[in-house]
């Protein structure tokens, strides 16, 4: 199980918890359905499992892990969303 990042052209991008860099891409393009352009626009990118993300608590910045908040979600399905990545 590893962490990719996938994203349209620098857009839309998520963290997505998967076995493999082509199961991560067809999770995307199911959870995207037609809001995508072309399917070459997408990035792929693995990611480390200790890469911290900001996240934002009323307001103060909180860093995890990308692993903790995997950890975190009461459904540990994979292929799944971590994070919502701006």
């Amino acid at each position: 199980m590893k962490y990719y990042k996938v994203s349209n052209s620098g857009f839309d991008s998520k963290v997505i918890v998967a076995y493999s860099g082509y199961e991560a891409l067809g999770f995307y393009l199911m959870e995207s359905n037609d809001q995508l352009g072309f399917v070459d626009d997408i990035d792929v990118e693995e990611v480390d499992a200790d890469e911290q993300v900001e996240i934002s608590y009323t307001g103060f910045p909180v860093f995890k892990t990308l692993k903790e908040l995997y950890q975190e979600k009461d459904f540990w399905e994979v292929p799944n969303v971590v994070v919502e990545v701006e």
